[in-house]
């Protein structure tokens, strides 16, 4: 879907939407740029209380390239590990603040695959309480968690799953190098 802009005087697009069904389906206010939104039910939300620094930081750099693409490309944002690193996380703790972000109904992602050379095609994100520049409205999934303690709850449950998943790639690998070494033996 394109989304129609409005013409300046001097017959250039001025970059502003036209249209309020347009606006609308974005989720933005009347008047607003290059800005995001934030609800004041989200800022006081169990969900936006319970993210960690992390988190946090991942939700600012999401927001960050929200506004640098005006608005137009939530549910197509892409926040490469190496930007979100200049932002100040641990590569270490990327994929749990995306994981907790998630759990947390504030981001949806979109796993990209592994890129090797030229084949590139990395993880996009949506804002949950923004719309989709292709019609979809706000889904608001953080609006479920009620508590912090549901908060916290789901946060603790997606780390441990992260952290079995951890530690079977872990041991798979250890199994592996050990028939690799039993092989050299052997030969």
């Amino acid at each position: 879907m394109t989304v129609p802009r409005k013409i300046g005087a001097n017959g250039r697009t001025t970059n502003a939407i036209a249209g309020t069904r347009f606006r609308k389906a974005l989720g933005l206010p009347k008047g607003v740029g290059f800005c995001v939104p934030v609800p004041r039910d989200l800022l006081i939300s169990p969900a936006w209380l319970a993210m960690s620094d992390q988190c946090r930081k991942l939700i600012d750099g999401l927001m960050a390239e929200h506004a640098d693409h005006g608005g137009l490309e939530n549910g197509n944002l892409k926040a490469p590990y190496d930007t979100l690193q200049a932002r100040g996380m641990r590569r270490g703790t990327i994929l749990n603040a995306i994981l907790e972000a998630k759990a947390l109904g504030i981001v949806d992602p979109t796993r990209g695959v592994r890129s090797y050379g030229s084949r590139k095609a990395p993880s996009q994100y949506r804002l949950t309480w923004l719309g989709t520049p292709d019609g979809l409205t706000p889904t608001n999934e953080w609006k479920a968690i009620k508590t912090p303690e549901e908060a916290k709850v789901r946060i603790q449950n997606v780390l441990e799953g992260l952290r079995r998943e951890r530690a079977i790639n872990a041991a798979n690998r250890a199994e592996q190098a050990a028939k690799r070494s039993d092989r050299s033996r052997a030969a």
